[in-house]
């Protein structure tokens, strides 16, 4: 029907695929793919805040919300010993009622000792709440992207295949005071995001 041969409709189809455009499933067929949500990972604020810049409304379910001791690495992130106290929020984000991103959070708690009395997961916005009542107000982000397997409890949260890929977003957000308070690691369902990325020269590169 398009005059093109069938060897030229198998690349193509091939390159859709590596697209995200359409889906191949085994034994059943090809599929277009639903529309990717648009995300700027470079936004400061949560991840409900950068996703309403992108008119995307995402729905909140809470997994977790409890008390843990800070890891060597958690030590390392925050500048906290290891062993504090520490808060840790693990939240599910849905679009159209499926689960698509897994929040996790990790909050020192000597930065925000009544954090559950003041923080609703389900509705709140956590970083709102830790500058309104801690003056946690972000002033710097890191963040790392890689993609990876998926782990057994997110798998298990985001309703993936076994040995389905993800996308981890994971970093520190440090306040204007320069005190590091989250140490996030957001887990995305990989076929339902695109990712938008800024950059600019630093003036040691233009001086260079």
């Amino acid at each position: 029907m398009a005059g093109v041969s069938l060897m030229t409709v198998r690349r193509a189809m091939s390159e859709l695929a590596a697209a995200g455009v359409i889906q191949k499933i085994q034994g059943k067929g090809t599929f277009l793919r639903s529309t990717r949500i648009q995300t700027e990972s470079t936004i400061f604020g949560g991840l409900k805040k950068t996703l309403a810049h992108q008119g995307v409304r995402l729905d909140t379910r809470l997994v977790r919300f409890g008390e843990r001791l800070a890891e060597v690495d958690d030590a390392a992130r925050l500048s906290v010993p290891a062993g504090s106290a520490m808060w840790e929020i693990v939240r599910l984000r849905l679009f159209d009622g499926r689960a698509a991103v897994r929040e996790v959070a990790t909050i020192p708690q000597i930065l925000a000792p009544d954090l559950p009395e003041r923080f609703q997961p389900a509705t709140d916005s956590l970083y709102e709440v830790l500058s309104t009542h801690y003056g946690l107000a972000e002033s710097s982000e890191e963040q790392t992207l890689i993609g990876r397997p998926a782990s057994a409890d997110e798998t298990s949260d985001l309703a993936l295949a076994p040995g389905a890929f993800v996308i981890e977003v994971s970093g520190v957000s440090t306040s204007m005071g320069g005190t590091p308070f989250d140490s996030f690691t957001m887990t995305f369902v990989s076929s339902q995001f695109a990712f938008r990325l800024r950059s600019a020269p630093t003036a040691d590169l233009i001086g260079a």
